[in-house]
């Protein structure tokens, strides 16, 4: 209540990208203090054995993670188990360093509970993210990072650009996620295709292969991918050995929603996320799941504020959830809220954990 009652609306007059410098500073700090994050986690971490799940070689106290994009500099990746989230993404990063596009580059649309992006992939670099990764020794939750192709290069160069970011980072996370939709560079349509995601897993899996590298990894999609190309996908990602998709990343298209916002307030370049998301990611990750079944784990994104919110992901078919723009707007201890409405949905259907509930309501696809 305080934060959205005072908080955020002091917030929300300031510059979107220069309050986020702000807050993901003093996350850093904070972070560092002696004692102090031990204390905060203790009042933000729900110990609720139903919400325990596992995916490949990863475990999870909940399932509800920090989606990549909040901390693209790998500026403060202790500081999220504060506050109470099961895992975090950190990027994306690409092999060389981007500046990105130019400010201002992100916009707030309250009236849709959601935002504007147009970083363009902005961040350090692999070799910056090595020497932030290879510093941070024992973390309490699963850090995950994604990856991206570095901005300019030609379509036949960008696997390469991948593998290299990849045998950089891998030894450091806990999983790696292959970005392949990034609605706020100008030419994301050059990787987004199926043609190139086959390309990608299939080398993928041949140099993890060769060099015995045994690391969880997930390809994240946009919604831009009709029937026919999910499937095409889901059989990629599962005859490589993909150990999940997460669906979606941030809408491009300004077609296939309905926003609430002034024609003023939408005409910014980028991709949408927060609450024009829920529909259309629920969707995708039905299809996934209807195609793939327990063949794939499917981490949801897009939309999710509540607790029903997430819950309605994981019936889908979702193992477990990310969010960005729902901390945004509901606050640093919004993970905490989410994870004990999870733990009351669970115990109202009856289930034990929630693996139980995951597809519940895909079964008939």
């Amino acid at each position: 209540m305080l934060y959205k009652k005072i908080l955020r609306p002091i917030a929300f007059k300031i510059d979107p990208e220069t309050i986020h410098d702000v807050v993901i500073q003093s996350l850093r700090h904070a972070s560092s203090v002696p004692i102090f994050p031990f204390l905060i986690r203790r009042f933000s971490l729900v110990r609720d054995e139903s919400l325990k799940t596992r995916i490949g070689n990863l475990e999870f106290l909940n399932p509800v993670g920090l989606a990549a994009g909040f901390d693209k500099f790998i500026t403060a990746p202790q500081a999220y188990s504060m506050f109470g989230f099961g895992f975090a993404e950190l990027g994306s990063i690409t092999c060389s360093p981007l500046s990105g596009n130019p400010k201002p580059r992100l916009w707030r649309i309250p009236d849709d509970e959601g935002l504007i992006v147009y970083h363009g992939l902005a961040n350090g670099g692999s070799e910056h993210a090595l020497n932030k990764m290879s510093v941070l020794g024992k973390h309490n939750i699963p850090l995950g990072i994604s990856i991206a192709p570095t901005t300019g290069l030609e379509l036949k160069d960008m696997s390469g650009d991948y593998l290299k970011t990849f045998l950089r980072l891998h030894s450091y996370a806990d999983y790696i996620t292959l970005n392949v939709s990034c609605p706020n560079v100008a030419s994301c349509e050059k990787f987004a295709q199926v043609s190139f995601i086959k390309e990608l897993a299939e080398k993928m899996r041949k140099l993890t292969k060769e060099r015995g590298i045994k690391k969880d990894i997930f390809i994240k999609i946009g919604p831009e991918f009709n029937d026919d190309d999910l499937e095409r996908i889901v059989e990629c990602c599962v005859s490589n050995e993909i150990t999940g998709i997460i669906a979606i990343n941030l809408i491009k298209d300004r077609n296939i929603i309905t926003p609430k916002s002034s024609v003023e307030k939408m005409n910014h370049p980028g991709g949408l996320s927060g609450g024009l998301l829920r529909k259309k990611s629920n969707e995708v990750i039905k299809k996934i799941y209807c195609l793939a079944g327990d063949k794939l784990k499917i981490i949801g994104l897009g939309g999710i504020f509540t607790a029903e919110d997430a819950y309605e992901k994981i019936k889908c078919g979702a193992s477990i959830v990310q969010i960005i723009t729902g901390w945004i707007y509901g606050g640093p201890f919004q993970a905490k809220k989410i994870n004990l409405g999870l733990a009351n949905l669970i115990k109202k259907d009856g289930y034990k954990n929630i693996t139980e509930a995951v597809g519940s309501s895909s079964k008939i696809c």
